[in-house]
């Protein structure tokens, strides 16, 4: 029953007219159902879009879904890249100390 309820949100998100980008709860919604439906691929597609990818930045639980969508994917390289990046160039200006 759960699967055919996730198939009816998933359905009803992929024809609605008001884009899944127009907020990020809505964002998320989209993602949660897509993992729940194993339909990492689609997932992927949306949070790469530039829209995705800023929306991502800014909302932690966007970020957390998106990186275990990875994880599903097989995708450890890119997103530990990522995170490297994000710690080398210190984006978001905290303090970070690496004890040697």
């Amino acid at each position: 029953m759960t699967g055919l309820l996730l198939q009816l949100a998933h359905r009803l998100l992929a024809s609605a007219t008001t884009p899944f980008y127009a907020s990020a709860d809505r964002f998320f919604l989209h993602l949660t159902i897509l993992k729940q439906l194993s339909l990492y691929e689609d997932a992927y597609k949306l949070f790469t879009t530039e829209v995705g990818q800023k929306i991502c930045e800014t909302n932690l639980y966007c970020n957390e879904i998106r990186r275990e969508i990875m994880v599903h994917l097989g995708k450890w390289k890119e997103e530990g890249e990522r995170a490297q990046k994000l710690i080398v160039d210190n984006k978001y200006g905290s303090q970070i100390y690496v004890s040697q």
